[in-house]
Formats: structure tokens, sequence, C-alpha cells
């Protein structure tokens, strides 16, 4: 049995929607034309998830094709709490850490290497970066700098996934 499937994934984030599509293709090989129905269709709308998933960087699934993980950091080498993407489903994928992980103080070191990226990054890239961060973390455009607001785990995860679009954009 052959099965495609094509999985649209919409991401609502104050004003701004992003819409990414992903297709797919699922072969089932059983005795059973039930299970091999099963086993086409799951494998099908996997793989489309994944590569709609895929388009928005590491953070939501690039690193799912990765088999070394090797732009996936473990909370043990980097004193965050982002964990390896191994998701297979949208729901799995978006999975996040509880509330205190994410809410965790970052090492300095940490904030230092960020706070250079995002240095780093062209002007217009440099303004969509301050727009989406301040929607995201509803800070006021009175606040003249976000250097200092770069403080716990959710705001790492939120910076990297923002510089991994950059980079697959």
């Amino acid at each position: 049995m052959t099965y495609t499937a094509r999985v649209r994934i919409t991401v609502t984030a104050g004003n701004r929607t992003l819409i990414r599509e992903g297709s797919g293709a699922g072969h089932g090989i059983d005795a059973d034309k039930g299970l091999a129905h099963e086993s086409a269709l799951k494998e099908a709308e996997t793989d489309a998830t994944k590569r709609a998933l895929m388009s928005f960087g590491n953070a939501f699934g690039l690193a799912l094709y990765d088999k070394q993980q090797r732009q996936v950091s473990s909370a043990a080498a980097t004193g965050s709490a982002s964990a390896p993407a191994a998701a297979t489903t949208a729901a799995a994928a978006a999975k996040t850490p509880p509330a205190e992980a994410l809410n965790a103080p970052l090492p300095p070191a940490a904030i230092t290497r960020l706070q250079e990226r995002i240095k780093a990054l062209a002007p217009a890239r440099l303004e969509a970066f301050s727009k989406g961060f301040r929607a995201a973390f509803q800070v006021p455009d009175a606040q003249p700098s976000l250097a200092g607001l770069i403080t716990t785990s959710r705001h790492q995860r939120w910076i990297e996934g923002f510089l991994a679009s950059v980079t697959t954009t």
C-alpha cells in the first residue's frame, strides 16, 4: 500500500501568522491489508509533518533529519532547558519543558553567546528579531534595549528558534 499526505502547520504569534506545508509518502507491506494501510498512512503523515516542521529550523524539526543531532544540545551540555528534537508528530514536536525549566536563569556565558549572535545579524534581521522578541515577551516599545532582558531558558529557546529560521530562509 502507498499513501501520500499533505500537512499544513499554522503558527500564530501576536499579529503574525506563519504557514508551512509539507508532503510525504508512506508505504505499508503486510499480509494483513488493514495493517498495511495503517502503516502506510502513519508513515506518510509523519513524513509530511517532519517536512513541514523542518522549515521552521532546528527549533521545530530541522534536527529531526540530522541523525547525528549536530546542532542539538542537551540540557547538561549547555545548561539550558532545550532537549533533542526527536518527535515525529506535530504535537510531540511542539512539546515544551515544564514552566520551571523554561524560567531557569541562564548562565552569563550563555547570555553573552546569544547577545553576540544577535549583534551579528544583518540590520533587517535585527529589526525582525527585535519586533518578534517584543511581541513574544510583551516588551513595550518604550524599553530601549532588549539585551538585559535575555535572562531565562525561555528566552534562549525563542532566540535559538529565531536564529535557526534566519539561517534556513
